[in-house]
């Protein structure tokens, strides 16, 4: 664990090849398993301003031992941005893998793809990068191939995985215009041809014009074309992350631990999730990693400290409590039920009528007088939260939307009928639904069948509760992102609200290390 740029992910790489070097077995599967990090990172790590290569998910990896033998591996992905398909602020960046193929696929390829210049997409921020930038990631694009192959992808797969990231890319350029006569939406003139790509690519073309259909707007209304460019973005963000979970299934398959089901295997799991955030602007997004933070630091909190001290008292032992920073006030503000804040934004999600404005007024008036919780200042539509780490600022705009997280209802459905094999396997279905002669509501339903076993937060922390854990903890030296500089202010602020200044004095004075009496006994 660690703030984002600490060096969580790089620290998981060196412990899986310091683990696969101690365990020398089936070299291939070592092979394949050391290589799964830097496909992930491709497909899930994007830049940030914080950091350059930080991870955008969750991802826990377990490996399996027979006899010292690494036997198998399992990867669980937890909360893929996926908003970052679409949007990205001042000096960020989309998911690294877009930037390699535009770098690293020849003309013919480009061509055969429908790419065309990277500063044309919407979906593509800021500059493309200088020659020296695209030269490496011309080098990564090649790693990802490599991987790619290594890990068992077929030729034809990998084609199709990247003919629905052109598609994605395409569909972003999709804009929408009244209709002069009714007062309808439809496709504007100018980016036909960018459906025309996207719909070659990922068939999306029914889908999109379902949006001409929707209901009849009045000329006046200055945000008609809003639902349409909504179900656009909800249609990419949908595809990307799709392709993600088929990546992860796909690796889970391949890794998969080849022994008789009798065979009683040990394991190691490796937890590298995002780090705690605090951006100049901060969205739902931001909410659900540093939830994801706060419950980690009181897992943590829970075995250096609560349990540590406990066992003293049970076993009698001469001992002075030390008090720490708990925050279980915190995931308390969050978490409750039924008046937790995601309870009250699940609530509000509920009404198809309420506003983020609403979601806001209704978490002020009920987080009033709470030491944890901050309402906006002025006319800002956010809130602020005092978290373990610092207080950080939330704008709510958007977060009824992300909370949903469905496509629109107002989208009229076709059936997809993909000419892209990998849509197929991933099963991406529409389902045609009237609901009423009068209202001529249509609704469409996305049916997506993943991989049976779904994972959430909730999984993830019964699963760390139930094991015996060893806490890394990743310090960032200074806020620049400058190799070999040490700021002090920055260095000593992470050591005490991580609670490791605590930490040192419980292990300088406690019992840091107990064998068992049969260790010590043959010593």
């Amino acid at each position: 664990s660690g703030e984002s740029g600490a060096g969580k992910t790089e620290s998981t790489k060196l412990l899986l090849q310091h683990i696969m070097n101690l365990c020398k077995g089936n070299l291939q599967l070592e092979q394949q398993i050391l290589q799964v990090n830097p496909l992930l990172e491709a497909f899930g790590n994007a830049q940030t301003v914080m950091n350059d290569n930080s991870s955008r998910f969750g991802k826990y990896i377990q490996l399996r031992f027979h006899k010292n033998t690494v036997r198998g591996a399992k990867l669980s992905e937890y909360l893929l941005e996926k908003s970052r398909v679409v949007q990205q602020d001042t000096g960020e960046r989309n998911f690294h893998i877009f930037y390699y193929m535009f770098a690293g696929l020849s003309t013919v390829e480009k061509e055969m793809y429908g790419l065309l210049d990277p500063s044309l997409y919407r979906y593509i921020s800021g500059r493309f990068g200088t020659q020296d930038v695209v030269q490496h990631w011309k080098h990564k694009y090649q790693e990802v191939c490599n991987a790619l192959d290594m890990v068992g992808f077929q030729e034809q797969e990998q084609v199709d995985m990247q003919a629905i990231l052109a598609g994605v890319l395409s569909l972003g350029n999709v804009t929408f215009e009244p209709e002069e006569r009714d007062g309808s939406v439809k496709v504007s003139e100018a980016s036909r041809g960018w459906l025309k790509a996207a719909a070659v690519k990922v068939n999306t073309l029914s889908l999109l014009v379902c949006c001409l259909l929707c209901f009849p707007w009045s000329p006046s209304v200055s945000c008609c074309c809003s639902p349409c460019a909504d179900a656009r973005d909800s249609i990419a963000k949908v595809a990307y992350s799709r392709v993600f979970g088929w990546i992860v299934c796909k690796i889970n398959e391949l890794l998969a631990e080849n022994v008789d089901p009798e065979v009683e295997l040990r394991e190691i799991g490796i937890l590298d999730i995002f780090g705690f955030e605090n951006f100049a602007v901060n969205r739902f997004e931001q909410l659900c990693i540093n939830l994801a933070n706060e419950q980690l630091q009181h897992f943590f909190n829970h075995h250096i400290f609560q349990m540590e001290q406990s066992s003293y008292k049970e076993e009698e032992l001469p001992w002075e409590t030390i008090t720490f920073n708990n925050n279980e006030p915190v995931l308390n503000l969050l978490l409750a039920k039924p008046l937790g804040l995601l309870s009250l934004l699940d609530e509000q999600s509920a009404f198809p009528q309420a506003t983020d404005k609403t979601l806001v007024d209704k978490l002020n008036s009920s987080f009033k007088g709470n030491l944890h919780f901050e309402p906006g200042r002025g006319h800002v539509l956010g809130f602020s939260i005092i978290h373990y780490a610092g207080k950080v600022q939330y704008m709510a705009g958007g977060f009824l939307e992300k909370n949903r997280d469905t496509l629109p209802a107002n989208i009229r459905g076709l059936f997809i009928n993909s000419i892209t094999p990998l849509l197929n396997e991933l099963r991406l279905t529409l389902v045609v639904v009237k609901c009423g002669d009068e209202a001529l509501l249509w609704l469409a339903e996305l049916l997506i069948l993943l991989c049976p076993h779904q994972h959430s937060l909730m999984v993830l922390m019964e699963r760390m509760y139930s094991a015996n854990p060893h806490f890394v903890r990743c310090i960032k030296p200074n806020s620049q992102k400058e190799p070999g500089v040490v700021d002090s202010q920055v260095v000593l602020l992470q050591l005490r609200y991580n609670g490791l200044l605590e930490t040192i004095r419980i292990r300088r004075d406690g019992y840091s290390w107990r064998p068992s009496f049969e260790e010590f006994s043959e010593r």
